[in-house]
């Protein structure tokens, strides 16, 4: 649930959903001036728009005001005394303290665009009042402490005396009030609660302004009505757990990434390593790939297979070192070599906004495993590149990859969204095989110039990230130790290291920096040579690229800075952000990123929790939890960008805030982002990213922004990928691979460099 805040001012009070239009100074009633310094106007709001763009309208409320000094009731305010048009009711009151006292019998009506609630119910019921109650019409009457005093044609509230017999006997509690008319045209009924106290203090000294606020909950919006000299406001918190999505909202859980355990329950570890065996007529031993990623932890010592890979088979003066860095070596994480069964799916993630505007690839597909079984945490990340099918129809070619996930959406039942995306990973989906597609888990999917293996685990401290590219060994595979792509080693930054790559790699940072100055997160990336990165991701801060610079470095980043609003230290800061791995999973999360902009968090050094469940959104059972920098900022991005692929709008989900936001606007052959979005063209933007339409008005600008998918197809380049042996040096596979992803081009259809891999 989020907390408004109340902003306070002489004349109109500004929800945090926009109500400051409903009532202002000068439009309130005045008593005689004789009587100013005496009275203060109350005024009740009936009406409230949300930000998700739903409007509900407060019914058959009764609003009884009560002397706080000589608890006599002062006077009511009844929501159905104004007409249906009116958005407010008034009434003029004398200085003096007060309490006002919300009774039971209301309701709450949706009455604008957007969705929310369950359909029709009615308010919770119930008497309010010291000995009395409310009449079936709802509205009380003005009594005193031992009597009873109607007010005409509804039923009244009393302070300890009788009902009173005129306007209608008593009613059962927790009813709709007869007194109100029905529904408005147009209006639905939503189930809605009271969150606040029902009995509310204020006081008014002549003139002066007295704020009261009433909060509800419907599905998970909050809404707050409330203006006039007593602001007597509703927040409303629409929950998403049952709040309705109207139709054709499109759902970042289903196709982005899917968190379900009845749909992750469909695909294990072993299912993973006998489709990369065997698919893409391979025949390997299925059971070798597992064990030879973990052997590599060990020294050729103790390592348990001679002819595997192992992390001191390159050493400087006695260190085990990968591309010329250091590497842990023996680390307790070798102890997975024969626990493959202990791994668990918790998640399948779509990431086509990997692929590059020119079509050469489309994106990735991965699953994330996960294992907690000796004492630590572990994880495997199989991120396959999705090869083109029809290169000649440019980015259009995959198409048909983003409607199979599209079509992701409109299946209810999670096991059976789980066994379609496993039969995609493993076998191939029937109908994108059709479409020149194979499974998505083939050698040649994960190896030089295609995707990765990545592992990322706690079993020893400090917390490490590693990658690995499949080769051939005979007719088997050998995953092979490969230096951690766009995560350069820190020691770089500083002129005073004395590393060899320095000069080199301090002048493709320089190079690089354009692909930092947006202050779009998602757009954000460090793709620098090669040779400057790391061996693994530590998280030991030896890759907190700020703390390192030197001043010499620091003047030159300062002076290819001039202009932009950023300076050396932003600079180093979003690079561990958008190029380190363990900066983006843990040590940049909430961190300043200069011109505004924070980095978002992750659930501590993974993206998706493995240690718990939480109910799913909508009630679909149990999830694993995506982090925040996920939900609110990576996920909407990537789903503008699924809907450019398909040239469809995005509709944002009133129920979900993160979904796609709500600022952008649809143009022709495009859609927008809204909150998360960045702008298409070669301009400054206030939202949502375009293809041909309107920009929206609450994302962030990128002034280089991605490009809209053309009109006619533009042929991608035919890119061959080879598995390499197993013998080959490293260092010419990095070479290959760097050559490869030249050929991608310049951006992703998210904005970020084409070479970037994660």
């Amino acid at each position: 649930m989020k907390n408004l805040t109340r902003w306070w001012s002489r004349c109109a009070f500004a929800a945090g959903v926009g109500l400051s239009a409903l009532v202002a100074c000068s439009s309130e009633p005045r008593p005689p001036s004789e009587q100013v310094s005496r009275v203060g106007t109350l005024s009740l709001a009936l009406e409230s728009t949300a930000a998700s763009g739903t409007t509900y309208r407060l019914r058959n409320a009764t609003f009884i005001i009560t002397d706080a000094h000589t608890g006599d009731t002062s006077d009511f305010l009844f929501s159905e005394d104004a007409p249906p048009s009116a958005r407010e009711l008034s009434k003029v009151l004398l200085a003096g303290n007060y309490t006002i006292t919300l009774l039971d019998g209301w309701f709450m009506e949706r009455v604008g665009s957007g969705s929310s609630g369950s359909g029709g119910g009615t308010a919770t019921g119930g008497t309010t009042g010291k000995g009395g109650s409310t009449g079936t019409g709802g509205r009380g009457g003005r009594g005193g402490k031992g009597g009873s005093t109607s007010m005409g044609s509804a039923g009244e509230f009393d302070q300890g005396g009788e009902t009173g017999s005129s306007g209608g006997s008593s009613g059962t509690a927790g009813s709709i009030g007869e007194g109100g008319s029905g529904p408005v045209e147009g209006s639905t009924t939503v189930d809605a609660f009271l969150l606040s106290d029902a009995v509310q203090f204020f006081s008014l000294f002549g003139g002066d302004d007295a704020f009261v606020n009433y909060q509800f909950q419907i599905g998970g919006e909050v809404i707050d009505f409330g203006h006039g000299r007593l602001h007597v406001g509703i927040d409303v918190i629409e929950d998403p757990s049952v709040c309705q999505s109207p139709e054709g909202v499109i759902d970042p859980r289903k196709v982005l990434i899917e968190t379900n355990l009845a749909a992750l329950d469909t695909v294990s570890l072993f299912d993973v390593l006998g489709a990369l065996a065997s698919n893409g007529g391979m025949n390997a031993d299925p059971l070798l790939i597992h064990p030879k990623i973990y052997d590599s932890y060990a020294s050729a010592e103790n390592g348990r297979l001679s002819d595997a890979i192992h992390c001191d088979d390159q050493s400087v003066d006695g260190t085990a070192t990968l591309n010329g860095f250091r590497i842990d070596c023996d680390r307790v994480e070798v102890r997975h070599f024969d626990d493959p069964e202990n791994f668990f799916p918790t998640a399948f993630v779509n990431r086509m906004d990997l692929a590059p505007e020119n079509g050469a690839h489309c994106g990735q597909q991965r699953i994330i495993f996960a294992n907690n079984e000796l004492g630590g945490r572990a994880f495997l990340i199989f991120e396959a590149q999705i090869p083109n099918p029809a290169p000649d129809l440019g980015i259009e070619g995959c198409r048909p990859l983003a409607q199979f996930w599209l079509e992701q959406n409109d299946i209810s039942d999670p096991a059976a969204r789980g066994a379609r995306l496993a039969q995609a990973f493993i076998s191939g989906d029937p109908g994108l095989v059709a479409q020149g597609f194979g499974p998505f888990y083939t050698a040649a999917n994960l190896t030089v110039g295609s995707g990765q293996i990545r592992t990322n685990q706690f079993d020893q401290s400090p917390w490490t990230l590693r990658e690995f590219k499949l080769a051939l060994d005979g007719d088997n595979l050998s995953p092979i130790p490969f230096p951690t792509s766009e995560a350069p080693n820190g020691a770089l930054w500083n002129e005073g290291a004395g590393l060899a790559q320095g000069p080199g790699c301090r002048a493709s940072f320089l190079s690089a920096v354009d692909q930092l100055l947006t202050n779009d997160l998602s757009e954000m990336s460090f793709v620098v040579d090669s040779v400057c990165n790391d061996a693994e991701s530590r998280n030991d801060f030896s890759q907190d690229y700020d703390s390192q610079l030197s001043n010499g470095f620091r003047s030159a980043l300062e002076e290819r800075l001039a202009g932009t609003g950023l300076n050396a230290d932003d600079l180093a800061n979003r690079a561990q952000f958008a190029g380190s791995c363990i900066g983006c999973h843990n040590e940049s999360s909430g961190r300043f990123l200069g011109n505004g902009v924070f980095a978002p968090f992750s659930n501590d050094f993974v993206q998706v929790q493995e240690q718990f469940v939480s109910e799913c959104p909508k009630g679909e059972g149990l999830c694993f939890e995506p982090s925040q920098g996920l939900t609110e900022v990576f996920l909407p991005s990537r789903l503008q960008v699924l809907g450019r692929v398909l040239d469809m709008p995005i509709i944002a989900d009133p129920c979900d805030p993160n979904n796609g936001g709500t600022g952008g606007t649809s143009g022709s052959g495009g859609t927008s982002a809204g909150t998360a979005g960045v702008s298409s063209g070669a301009g400054p933007s206030m939202g949502g990213r375009s293809s041909g339409g309107r920009t929206g008005t609450s994302g962030s600008s990128n002034e280089a922004g991605a490009a809209p998918i053309a009109q006619e197809p533009v042929p991608a380049p035919e890119i061959v990928i080879e598995i390499p042996q197993a013998d080959e040096p490293v260092e010419d596979m990095q070479e290959a691979d760097q050559e490869i992803r030249k050929e991608y081009g310049e951006r992703t259809l998210s904005g970020r460099s084409a070479r970037t891999t994660h």
